[in-house]
């Protein structure tokens, strides 16, 4: 794995992938694997292969646990504002909302007061908001909610992203079934239902 690394250009041969070239130089295989979540589209697209991924935007804030006994003991769900507060080890994460603004990864102070007003409601006394980390990321959602998992347009490229707000929980059976795939395996589950070709037009 490169760690941080970017790529720079791909090169095809007909409708085959040959060389990409990243920070560390060029690099060639027999197949490769696009996993670039949310910006998934934007590399299909410059290969003139699109698919349906997008982009939904979601807010967390990260907040230091001063009072133990105040504090979440498991994951909480609001339902009225559609945020999930969860405890890690020592802070309190609380997550949530869906913005469609396309790559806009600038952060709202709306969307700050509302994950804020969940944790005090809830577990007041729990942490210090004052010393919050404000975050937001990027899910990549599919129109139809189960990701691509499987191989696409291009001959030898292989497609793993559309996870939505699933990535973690999906990761490890999504590179499994994928695996066998790509090892012309019979995956242990039925794989159609992931795979790219339900977004293919019939001719």
């Amino acid at each position: 794995f490169e760690y941080g690394s970017t790529t720079r250009k791909v090169v095809r041969n007909r409708n085959r992938l040959t060389n990409v070239l990243t920070d560390s130089g060029w690099k060639s295989a027999d197949a490769f694997v696009m996993a670039l979540g949310s910006y998934s589209a934007q590399f299909m697209r410059k290969l003139g292969r699109p698919i349906p991924v997008y982009p939904v935007k979601g807010y967390s804030i990260t907040v230091p646990i001063t009072n133990a006994e105040a504090a979440p003991v498991s994951t909480v769900m609001d339902e009225t504002y559609k945020v999930a507060i969860t405890r890690l080890g020592d802070r309190i994460r609380v997550g949530g909302t869906a913005e469609i603004s396309g790559y806009d990864l600038r952060l709202h102070e709306s969307r700050r007061r509302t994950l804020e007003h969940s944790v005090v409601d809830l577990f007041p006394g729990g942490g210090d908001l004052k010393a919050a980390s404000f975050w937001c990321g990027l899910r990549p959602m599919t129109p139809d909610g189960p990701p691509l998992v499987g191989l696409s347009e291009v001959a030898n490229l292989y497609l793993n992203t559309g996870h939505g707000t699933l990535g973690w929980t999906m990761a490890c059976g999504s590179a499994k079934v994928l695996a066998d795939i790509m090892s012309n395996r019979v995956p242990e589950i039925n794989a159609r239902d992931l795979s790219p070709e339900r977004y293919l037009k019939p001719i």
